[in-house]
Parts: structure tokens; sequence; C-alpha cells
């Protein structure tokens, strides 16, 4: 009898357990709990850690070569200028330059003929030294131009003046109130172009007598055209010779026949790249020729950007091709490293260069 109850008791707390723990190992009764899957430990496999080794066999020589030489051209392109040139003559009015004016006038036409040789476009004032004058242009034609019909007889009216004129010179400040307002847009509007060259030459038997250093006349005149173009700006003198003046032929008998050495003007030249020259010349044709070479208009040299080999140079203006001739075409120049036409060949105005060359091995 007690055997029985044992056993009933025993299953009864079985079913009890079963009831507590609500599901089976399968999954297969429905019950609150969750089933965990059975995950295996990860396997590691050994790592074997060695000591670093060292190669000792000696390494091969390594030879290092420059690479194949490339054949390297360089090509400078340029614009010629414009070859226009204002050209404003300070003339001296007194009495003892009546001679002086003449020989002037006589050598005017060549004047004019050299600057159109080198294909240049040209204006022409002319006012006095004179401070009556205040710097106006002389004359009914005030301009000359390469129209203007018979332009030496203009300008022979333009540099003939009144017997009766003052003595004291001031070219430089007649030169300045010519270039500035309010002259420069009104008496003297039309002289002066915005793309053309500035050149001014001073006659005088008389050294200028104006207030102010000829250092201060340079550097107004290298600004009077507008900034970046101080290049194109040159002032020249048909003065007295340096240092003691000189006689002009056959004014050696007169008193006061001495023309005085041209100082102030002659440093106003040295400073803008102009010419010096007598007036004391029976001629003033070499000077004038002089003077028309040095206007800065058409540039007849152009410097190299790097050092050519000088074989291998070649030139074209507007896709044509220059010969390399020290008369008809062009010549380099090792000195100032520049292509430079020196003859009767010059690139004409507004042409575009183009210079080709290898580069110095």
């Amino acid at each position: 009898m007690q055997v029985r109850v044992s056993l009933r008791i025993l299953l009864s707390t079985a079913a009890l357990a079963a009831i507590v723990v609500g599901c089976d190992t399968e999954g297969e009764i429905e019950s609150r709990g969750q089933r965990m899957p059975e995950v295996l430990p990860p396997r590691l496999s050994p790592v074997r850690i060695l000591p670093p080794g060292l190669s000792r066999v000696a390494p091969s020589r390594v030879e290092v070569r420059n690479p194949a030489a490339v054949p390297a051209t360089q090509v400078d392109l340029f614009t010629q200028g414009p070859g226009r040139v204002d050209v404003l003559w300070v003339v001296d009015d007194s009495g003892s330059m009546a001679n002086q004016r003449a020989t002037l006038a006589g050598n005017f036409e060549r004047f004019l003929q050299a600057l159109e040789q080198l294909q240049t476009n040209f204006h022409v004032g002319v006012i006095t030294t004179n401070a009556n004058d205040g710097g106006r242009l002389a004359g009914t034609i005030k301009v000359i131009d390469p129209q203007t019909p018979d332009r030496a007889s203009v300008f022979v009216s333009n540099t003939t003046f009144p017997s009766s004129r003052t003595r004291w010179e001031q070219g430089l400040r007649m030169m300045e109130l010519a270039l500035t307002e309010p002259l420069r847009s009104t008496d003297n509007a039309g002289f002066l172009r915005p793309d053309a060259a500035l050149a001014v030459i001073a006659v005088s038997d008389e050294d200028d007598g104006s207030i102010g250093d000829p250092a201060y006349y340079a550097r107004f005149l290298r600004g009077a055209i507008g900034k970046g173009n101080e290049n194109l700006v040159s002032f020249s003198v048909i003065g007295g010779t340096l240092p003691n003046g000189c006689y002009p032929p056959g004014e050696q008998i007169y008193w006061g026949g001495l023309a005085e050495p041209a100082t102030r003007y002659a440093a106003v030249a040295n400073r803008t790249g102009g010419t010096v020259g007598s007036i004391c010349d029976a001629s003033f044709e070499q000077t004038l020729l002089r003077i028309s070479e040095a206007i800065h208009t058409l540039r007849r040299i152009f410097p190299l950007s790097l050092a050519p080999d000088p074989a291998t140079l070649s030139v074209t203006v507007n896709g044509t091709s220059i010969p390399r001739d020290v008369i008809n075409g062009w010549q380099y120049r090792a000195d100032t490293q520049s292509i430079s036409f020196l003859g009767n060949y010059v690139p004409p105005p507004g042409s575009s260069l183009r210079i080709t060359y290898a580069l110095s091995p």
C-alpha cells in the first residue's frame, strides 16, 4: 500500500515539474519559453611569430642615366607699334636766330621724308620759347600732317616771327604748357593723339631759362602721354655745343654772336634718349636725320626671352619669312640677345612678328 502511494507521489511530482518547465527540448509543444541555439566555441589557429630575417646578399649596382635629349623650341611673339609720332618744335623766336630758322626750314622737308621712309605717320606743331605766346601752337595751319599741301611752306610760315621779341627764353616751360590742360584740349586740340609717340625738338642759340630743374621737365615729358608709354617720348635739341658754346657760320664778327652752350636742354635730352646737335653746323640735315632715326615709333630691336641657338633662328612678319640679311632683313646680336632690323627693312606698323628658335645647348 505504501509502495503505490509513493509511486503516485513520484508521478505527480514529475508531472508538476514538466508543467513548470513549460516546453519540451524539441520545441514541438507550445510553451512560454524560448529555444536557445547551441553555439560551438570558436576554433583558433595557432599564430607563430618568428624573428625578422636579414638578407646579407650585397645589392646589385644601380646606374642612373640621363633621359634621351629632346630638342626644345621657343617662340617669341611681338606686335609692331602703330608708327605714329607727334613732333613738337620749340623754336627760339629772337632776332639772332633768323639765319638758323632759315637753315632749319631748308632741311625740314628732308626730315619729313626720313620719317616717311620709316613708315611713320606724323603730326608737326610749332611753339616758341617766348612766354608771351604761352605755349600755343603757331600759324594758321597749326598741325602739319602727311596730307597738308605744301607742308614745307607752312612750316616756314609757322617759324617766321616779328623782329621785336623778348629775350628771356623759356623753352622747357612753354613745352610743358603746350602739352597740358587747358591748351591741350583748346588752342592745341588735335595735335596729340592717344596712340602716338611724342618727340620734342628745341632749336635755340640760348640755353633754357625756365624755372625748375631739368630733371623735373624730363619726368614731366616721360609721363606726358600716359603711364606705360614712357619709352615713346624723346627730347632733342639743336643748340650751342657743350661746354663752351660756338659761333654759327658768319656770326663770329658780331657782338653777342656766340651761341650759349645748351646745358639745360642737353640734360633733358640725355634723360629721355634724345639727340643733341649743334646749331653752329652749316646744315642741320644730319642732325635731323639722327633725330628721325631716334624717334621711338617703329621698333627696330626685339629682345629674345631665352638664349637661342643662332643657327636655328627664323623670323616671320605677318606670316612671311624674312631673310637673315643686314641690309634687307634682320640680324642676330649676341651682345644684346636680340633680333635687329637696322637696314632698309623695318617691320610695318601693326605687324605681327614671330621669332622661332631652338634653345642654346
